[in-house]
């Protein structure tokens, strides 16, 4: 089960060593909204043909620094990001099962075969969260930059 602590959050599929790990690979620019062990499958969108890519960590991050959300696979063993998407404005997130998510990559579609159930179900609502902030602060953005709506035209003058 996952855990929320502070600005990390944690797999309780992990060790605590290894949730070290994840902290400390993101402190202190970014902040780990969610986290859990997963599959990373890719398919081509007209073939609907799923490849699994790898085994790892998943995680969602705020970027403070690139002021951005990302989903990123961590090998943990290496400690480093080997598949990074930055979450962009139209993004459709969707979940055909609760342990399989999937959303259409800047190559390819992407998927996630979750371990736990209960860990993809907090990750979608992570996700879903920081659609939802995406999408209100472009309507912000939008309302400032409208044009002031235009004068009416003047009725015309009454026929004598």
């Amino acid at each position: 089960m996952a855990k929320q602590q502070g600005l990390y959050a944690k797999s309780g599929l992990l060790s605590p060593d290894e949730n070290k790990i994840i902290e400390q690979m993101y402190y202190p620019k970014r902040e780990v909204l969610a986290c859990s062990v997963a599959q990373l499958f890719h398919a081509q969108p007209n073939l609907r043909v799923w490849s699994k890519q790898q085994t790892g960590v998943i995680v969602l991050i705020k970027d403070h620094n690139q002021r951005s959300y990302f989903i990123q696979f961590v090998n943990i063993d290496t400690h480093t990001a080997t598949y990074s998407e930055e979450m962009y404005l139209e993004l459709e997130y969707k979940t055909p099962y609760p342990y399989f998510h999937t959303f259409a990559g800047e190559k390819c579609m992407v998927g996630f075969n979750f371990c736990d159930e209960e860990e993809a179900r907090l990750f979608h609502t992570a996700v879903e969260g920081v659609i939802i902030r995406n999408k209100k602060r472009k309507d912000k953005i939008d309302q400032v930059n409208r044009p002031p709506p235009s004068k009416p035209a003047p009725a015309p003058a009454p026929a004598p």
